[in-house]
């Protein structure tokens, strides 16, 4: 059999098993809308050396830990969400657009003292010219422990934890280690995207995601050759405490580390438009695989194809079902 073949095998079967084990996820972290507006460019602003951009359209999707949850869904996987917006028409959207998806929003906590979450991206000739963001304050400690008690309440239904970090304040470290140890405790595993420079909440989490920036930053150095990301991931899991380590490389593929062994993945791009949403979709399918009991060898072909998919399209795009069938 072929290597193409072969890996088309593999997806197809981790499809199948999708239908007939229906695997359910939580996913916990930060969400967010991502809005685009897209125009084209034919002219210079006489008011200041910037470019017009004639509106054309606009949409609203699933941003953060949002569109980690529509990646899972649009695969097949029954998930739920545990987050945060705040009481504005931004976080109406958010509510709305996960009801669409028939995720229940019973466990996506309001606050007034800060505004939703949401990107902004002004798009001209298919090129990103600027972004607007609204982020949310992460001044939200005194709902730390109303979110806890749900996470400890519902945790053991599940069949795996994604946590979603994208430091707008959900991700504390109290509901880090209190989520991970309740995991432990009925053997749910967690699955981690990172984010800054402080990781001692994702301490004995099995697998971490950071992409080659991140891993670059939390370690100090740069990361070049096949072994530079090797040596990064083992230090990654030796200090933390995590069993594995994915390192996404962009345009050159990924690269699985535990303590002993290292497998790297080229890219399946065939042309890279927008990595926007890509780690998000990359940590939904590997879990999937993971949570199947298929191998990190294989969870890793299935996710990089996955995100070989998701870049061809412009905006965030959460990959789906038959997208990844064929």
């Amino acid at each position: 059999m072929g290597y193409v073949q072969k890996k088309m095998k593999i997806s197809n079967s981790i499809l199948k098993s999708i239908k007939e084990k229906k695997p359910k996820i939580l996913v916990i972290g930060d969400i967010m809308l991502d809005k685009f507006i897209y125009g084209n460019v034919n002219r210079i602003s006489p008011e200041a050396p910037i470019p017009i951009v004639d509106y054309i359209e606009e949409r609203k999707m699933l941003g953060g830990c949002g569109n980690v949850i529509k990646n899972l869904i649009n695969i097949g996987v029954d998930a739920s969400i545990i987050s945060v917006i705040g009481r504005d028409s931004y976080g109406e959207m958010i509510k709305d657009q996960l009801l669409d998806i028939n995720v229940p929003v019973s466990s996506l906590f309001e606050i007034k003292e800060s505004p939703t979450t949401v990107k902004t991206r002004i798009i001209g000739d298919n090129q990103q010219l600027v972004r607007v963001d609204i982020d949310m304050k992460n001044n939200f400690s005194k709902n730390e422990h109303e979110i806890l008690k749900v996470i400890l309440r519902i945790i053991m239904h599940f069949d795996a934890v994604i946590i979603s970090d994208y430091a707008k304040g959900v991700c504390s470290k109290l509901i880090l280690k209190e989520t991970i140890n309740a995991a432990k405790t009925y053997s749910v595993p967690v699955f981690i995207d990172p984010k800054g420079i402080d990781w001692d909440g994702y301490k004995e989490a099995q697998l971490v995601t950071p992409n080659q920036k991140e891993a670059e930053l939390i370690l100090k150095r740069e990361l070049v050759t096949d072994e530079d990301f090797e040596n990064a991931g083992k230090d990654i899991c030796k200090k933390y405490s995590i069993d594995r380590c994915l390192i996404t490389r962009g345009s050159d593929g990924m690269s699985m580390v535990d303590r002993n062994e290292s497998l790297h993945i080229k890219s399946k791009a065939k042309e890279i438009f927008d990595v926007s949403g890509a780690g998000d979709t990359v940590i939904a399918a590997i879990t999937i695989a993971i949570v199947l009991e298929y191998s990190y060898d294989e969870a890793c072909e299935f996710a990089n194809q996955a995100a070989g998919i998701v870049v061809g399209h412009i905006g965030t795009h959460a990959i789906t079902y038959n997208e990844l069938e064929h």
